[in-house]
């Protein structure tokens, strides 16, 4: 049987030929799933020797690594905001961008003292941003849509996993059409791509369901269904956050602007790229 020293540098050379970004920490990390034991084991244990078995097994998701599927999609699961989530093929696989949004909300929902805010996630894939917000947001409570209801059936599992249930609640909708409302948060991840972005897609990327990343030819179709209708949506005072692509943060401030908020941030990832519009009424 070989070590695991041996196999993970099998595996690193194999994946560094098919492009992956993190070739050694992959390998890492699908062999510690492999073998249920911690990462970072791979590191202090790697005399160990690797039965057979296993070996099968993790052959199968190098292959599938290869073919530039995420690791996340691989597993099932992604950990965003400390809080582990389940993805599927019907949803978007939350990224650690996404927690810039999370971020200001928190900071916006204290600056202006929301006690238990009511909150809305407009297209909430698998309730990640909702989800984040009831956990750190004592007393909160929350709705989240979306127009696939494969998404709904898990983001309320999710919502289970978390022990949540009891604070959030999830429909089948196009945006808000159907909220009455009143709110004090709305969130947003909405479909940002455009036409020529969608055209040019990194293989990781694609493996996201097309309805979650299209945003039409400029990439602002789903921002101006948003905006138009938030004022009806939220009371005063009330924070309003959505997350935006690279380039677009001035252009998504000028369409919230125009309808009538007044914008109080634009916040950066930790790539530095300006990724959350933040606004109040």
């Amino acid at each position: 049987m070989r070590t695991l020293r041996e196999v993970i540098a099998e595996t690193t050379a194999a994946l560094t030929t098919a492009g992956i970004d993190s070739p050694r920490l992959d390998a890492r990390v699908l062999l510690a799933h492999v073998m249920q034991i911690e990462t970072s084991q791979t590191f202090t244990r790697d005399d160990l020797p690797l039965p057979p078995h296993h070996e099968a097994e993790l052959a199968k998701l190098v292959q599938r690594r290869m073919a530039r599927e995420p690791v996340s999609r691989i597993f099932g699961k992604r950990e965003f905001w400390g809080l582990e989530f389940n993805v599927t093929p019907a949803t978007l696989d939350p990224r650690a961008d996404t927690e810039t949004l999370v971020s200001a909300v928190i900071d916006h929902s204290k600056r202006v003292a929301l006690n238990n805010p009511r909150i809305l996630d407009l297209g909430t894939g698998t309730g990640c941003i909702l989800l984040s917000l009831l956990h750190a947001l004592s007393g909160s409570s929350g709705i989240g849509v979306d127009i696939s209801e494969a998404a709904l059936h898990v983001a309320a599992g999710n919502a289970s996993k978390l022990q949540l249930s009891h604070r959030a609640s999830f429909a089948r909708m196009s945006w808000a059409d159907a909220l009455a409302g009143p709110f004090d948060i709305v969130t947003s991840n909405p479909p940002y791509l455009s036409d020529d972005d969608m055209r040019n897609l990194s293989p990781e990327v694609r493996y996201d369901p097309t309805r979650a990343l299209d945003g039409g030819g400029d990439g602002l179709d789903c921002y101006r269904a948003i905006v138009s209708d938030i004022k009806r949506l939220v009371r005063n005072p009330a924070v309003v956050a959505l997350e935006v692509g690279a380039g677009q943060a001035e252009q998504v401030a000028r369409l919230v602007a125009g309808a009538g908020l007044r914008v109080v941030e634009i916040r950066s990832d930790l790539s530095a790229i300006p990724r959350c519009v933040v606004a109040e009424i």
